[in-house]
């Protein structure tokens, strides 16, 4: 199931274990384990505190429809199959931006039709995004992993790593930066890849 590296540490092996293999199911059903490069664990129930830092697998550039479908023209209508399915909905998004929701209809999740168009190199050079890492999904995520009692939380985001840090306790300056040191030592990795 994982497609990404989880490191765990923490007080108890075989709790550190069993919160790994929650966390990769937690993360899998959600849809964001695809989009995880690497994710660090730390925890002290004991403490209590947990901290979880992700770094994330760098994020598709900007591209236009005819970089992620082929397209044809028929009829005064073009004809759109994606191919790379990460840019399905800012596809859709993008047609309705440019034609209307109107002249814009969606066969099923890949293939798509715009009315009144006669060239489909009108439509090729649209721009369109990934949708693949939305940084609010994932920290909704990690909230979802951590214990049910933990209110006391912070985030440490950037370009490509976050980082979570919960507490049931009063959130104390160490705690802080333990968590902010795993996030620089998250960063430093991903800038020498």
């Amino acid at each position: 199931m994982a497609t990404s590296e989880t490191e765990v540490t923490g007080t108890d092996p075989y709790g550190n274990e069993m919160y790994k293999a929650l966390y990769e199911e937690i993360m899998f059903d959600v849809g964001k384990l695809a989009s995880i490069e690497r994710s660090v664990l730390v925890l002290k129930p004991d403490v209590p505190m947990f901290i979880i830092s992700v770094k994330m697998k760098a994020q598709q550039a900007a591209k236009t429809i005819g970089d992620i479908a082929s397209t044809r023209a028929e009829r005064k209508t073009v004809y759109i199959s994606i191919v790379d399915e990460t840019y399905a909905p800012g596809t859709l998004t993008a047609l309705w931006k440019r034609y209307g929701r109107e002249r814009v209809k969606q066969e099923d999740r890949l293939n798509i039709e715009v009315a009144g168009v006669e060239e489909s190199a009108e439509v090729d050079v649209i721009p369109v995004e990934s949708t693949e890492q939305p940084i609010r999904e994932v920290i909704g995520a990690l909230w979802r992993v951590m214990p049910e009692g933990i209110r006391n939380r912070e985030v440490i985001s950037g370009d490509n790593v976050i980082t979570a840090v919960a507490t049931e306790e009063i959130m104390r300056p160490e705690m802080l930066k333990e968590a902010q040191e795993l996030h620089d030592r998250m960063v430093g990795e991903a800038e020498h890849v």
